[in-house]
């Protein structure tokens, strides 16, 4: 038996102690099978941790979780992150940008090392993510745009640029309360309305200083929220008047956010992202071009990855037909067997492991 804290909880575990409310009433009996709305319901409540039934599993022989993670790239990713996060806090108290430690953070860390081809999609996955989320988040944004830019074959200084500002695109929320920003429960057209006002933070906070003639970093940073059809924020522009890289961070800022796990809410399976984003591409939200172009290549990043499945069980993605925009993988669990979840309907995957979770 093992004592879980409630974010580390997945459907599928079994509650090895009674989960107790307040007055000792029993919310969830010893034995019970874990569901993802018991789950949820659990962390309305002020209770921490559950324990749950820790039973001894046969290893499997799976190619590639030797591989797990890179010692080196984790080493990186942490130092580039306490680097980030001084520049953030420089910013939050006004001080000036320091454009030699941010172009060396892009070019010299991120681009040269972090944006490493497929491995990069593994290993933001599969590390944890504890500390300071909007770090994080910033930090797989940066990523995610230097491989966008890699396979777009951008000159240099242009992905520099765009890694800019994808590092930099959630700085506003710094001045955002933290109580609005992880409400679990809905927000009020008052909150929500604060929350939408972060892109112009941003934006303000930097027009002034060294990157004031840098248009393109700037203008993804203030309408990374803006849509196509004019149903964004914060000032409704439809696309002819949103610059190219406000367009591709839209779609990696919203792949990040619901694909991790996050204060408010729980991450899901990059394949669900999928379809959110196709689906806002069908109907004129995201650009249409750069929403496919992402989509097929980070479809091919994610071949090899750790997910777990609905029926509780993990496997690793050997398999993706990357012809069609919404088509599922192939996972291998254990050493012969083979799912095709284009076939097997009924069977989910909830989520890209982490490495402590294999």
């Amino acid at each position: 038996m093992k004592a879980y804290n409630l974010e580390s909880l997945r459907p599928g575990m079994v509650v090895g102690r009674d989960v107790l409310d307040t007055n000792a009433n029993v919310l969830i009996g010893t034995g019970t099978v874990l569901t993802e709305n018991q789950i949820l319901s659990l962390m309305d409540r002020p209770i921490f941790t559950v324990y749950i039934e820790e039973e001894e599993r046969k290893e499997v022989n799976i190619p590639g979780k030797e591989h797990l993670l890179d010692n080196s790239y984790v080493t990186c990713y942490e130092t580039v992150q306490a680097r980030v996060f001084q520049i953030f806090m420089d910013l939050l108290e006004n001080e000036p940008l320091d454009m030699e430690e941010l172009h060396a953070i892009v070019a010299d860390e991120i681009l040269a090392k972090l944006c490493d081809g497929a491995k990069a999609v593994s290993q933001i996955h599969n590390m944890s993510r504890s500390g300071d989320y909007l770090i994080h988040h910033c930090m797989h944004v940066a990523i995610l745009a230097g491989l966008m830019g890699k396979w777009r074959r951008w000159p240099m200084d242009r992905q520099v640029d765009f890694v800019t500002s994808g590092l930099l695109h959630d700085v506003g929320k710094q001045i955002i309360s933290p109580d609005i920003l992880n409400k679990h429960g809905k927000l009020t057209p008052e909150e929500f309305r604060t929350i939408q006002k972060h892109p112009e933070h941003g934006y303000n906070m930097l027009k002034l200083g060294p990157l004031k003639d840098k248009r393109d970093i700037l203008f993804g940073i203030l309408q990374h929220h803006e849509r196509c059809d004019g149903s964004g924020y914060p000032n409704g522009v439809k696309r002819e008047n949103i610059c190219e890289f406000a367009l591709i961070i839209a779609l990696l800022d919203i792949y990040d956010a619901m694909a991790a796990d996050r204060a408010y809410a729980k991450r899901r399976s990059p394949f669900d992202v999928f379809n959110i984003l196709y689906e806002d591409v069908l109907a004129g939200k995201l650009d249409t071009e750069y929403g496919v172009y992402f989509i097929r290549n980070l479809c091919h990043s994610l071949n090899g990855n750790w997910v777990s499945l609905s029926t509780g069980e993990k496997g690793r993605i050997v398999y993706i037909d990357e012809s069609r925009v919404n088509s599922l993988p192939v996972v291998q669990v254990g050493d012969n067997k083979f799912i095709d979840l284009n076939r097997e309907s009924s069977i989910k995957i909830e989520a890209i492991l982490t490495a402590d979770e294999i």
